[in-house]
């Protein structure tokens, strides 16, 4: 059967008639290295305390590796939560794989506790890599942040701003001395590792699942949707993909950006949304509300006042034409090897890559002010 309820995503817009706007980022999975999927719950990697792994020994290359996260922006802190099933009887609010059912419904009474070590570092402009971190930070608890303190991307600085050189090297841009990035590196990356500990209850074969949301300080946000399996089972396993959705618009931009975008093949580019899966291919689907009934989209002020707009989405892995986002629209993945941004590995997969548009075919002058809207994002695979 279907999957529906797997993967909901928000993302928020913000529209300024006044102000000064700031920048956007973005956080994306390097499935080209890593896993989801297959993870023993009938075993343990320690019985030492989380506490311990905060040290400068690196732990990637353990079974508990689940990947890489990619990110893109100013300086930041991610936050892990668990937004799956919550695990029953667990005293220590960790994270958890909790049991699957062979009709797909959790049993969270059954579970494995597990807690996340992670290690940030920057792929520099030369394309050599750099362990600024020099030490692994360690997620105990869900709601627990990693410190990014350096920014990444290609963005360049003006002449006589302080910038960086291909090989992190700071200084004035003159114009030709090479410091002319904004931020040291070109990407900055997360090794994940999860640790299964010694902590388990009313464990039985079959498969197991867990759910990670990460977000940004700036809104960004990526789900991790992981499985694991005691012994053997003839049962299908839950669905594993990662799914993100970026703003990479500026966090607030004025109502000039939309004005005469009044078609979506004129449309303003203000989010990007990314699904991959070793396994499951799925549909996107996008709308106004968390039920996903509405495809009326509005900016709304503090004061009440409101205009509608309309969104457009442009895949591009695959490469397909851009349309409008209406109540039926569904847009699904396609089987692509992709490439990890970090090195020359490459993977094949169920994928979806485009861009979130967004246009005005009605006739508005609003006032002035700050507007909000929220765009949800859904998930459905088709995995059961």
């Amino acid at each position: 059967m279907d999957s529906i309820r797997k993967g909901l995503l928000l993302l928020g817009v913000w529209l300024l008639l006044t102000g000064v706007p700031v920048f956007s980022d973005s956080l994306s999975y390097d499935m080209a290295t890593g896993t989801l999927s297959g993870f023993d719950v009938n075993t343990s990697d320690t019985s030492s305390s989380p506490g311990s792994f905060a040290n400068g020994t690196e732990v990637w290359n353990t079974p508990g590796f689940v990947g890489r996260l990619v990110y893109i922006g100013p300086p930041t802190a991610l936050t892990f939560t668990n937004s799956g099933p919550n695990a029953q009887n667990a005293s220590n609010n960790r994270f958890y794989f909790t049991y699957v059912k062979r009709n797909g419904q959790s049993e969270p009474n059954r579970w494995r506790e597990f807690f996340l070590v992670l290690r940030a570092k920057g792929m520099r402009h030369n394309n050599t890599q750099h362990d600024f971190s020099q030490i692994n930070t360690v997620a105990e608890h869900p709601g627990d942040l990693l410190a990014i303190p350096y920014g990444a991307g290609s963005e360049e600085v003006a002449v006589g701003q302080t910038g960086y050189n291909a090989t992190g090297g700071q200084g004035v841009y003159n114009g030709s001395n090479g410091y002319k990035y904004r931020y040291p590196y070109r990407h900055i990356w997360v090794d994940v590792t999860l640790m299964r500990t010694n902590n388990r209850n009313r464990l039985t074969w079959g498969f197991y699942e867990s759910e990670i949301t990460v977000v940004t300080q700036q809104g960004a946000s990526h789900i991790l949707r992981l499985n694991g399996k005691y012994g053997y089972s003839t049962a299908d396993p839950p669905p594993i993909y990662a799914f993100s959705v970026n703003r990479t618009i500026d966090n607030q931009f004025p109502f000039s950006w939309l004005e005469g975008r009044n078609t979506y093949t004129q449309a303003l580019t203000i989010g990007r949304c990314v699904y991959n899966s070793e396994d499951c291919s799925a549909t996107i689907r996008f709308a106004s509300d968390s039920g996903g009934t509405s495809d009326q989209f509005f900016f709304r002020s503090n004061d009440g006042q409101t205009f509608p707009f309309a969104l457009a989405f442009d895949a591009t892995k695959p490469d397909r034409a851009v349309l409008p986002i209406t109540a039926t629209s569904e847009f699904a993945t396609a089987s692509q090897t992709i490439y990890s941004p970090i090195d020359s590995s490459s993977h094949q997969l169920h994928v979806l890559e485009g861009d979130i548009q967004m246009y005005l075919p009605y006739a508005v002058d609003p006032c002035e002010g700050i507007y909000t809207s929220y765009i949800y994002c859904f998930v459905t695979t088709s995995d059961w």
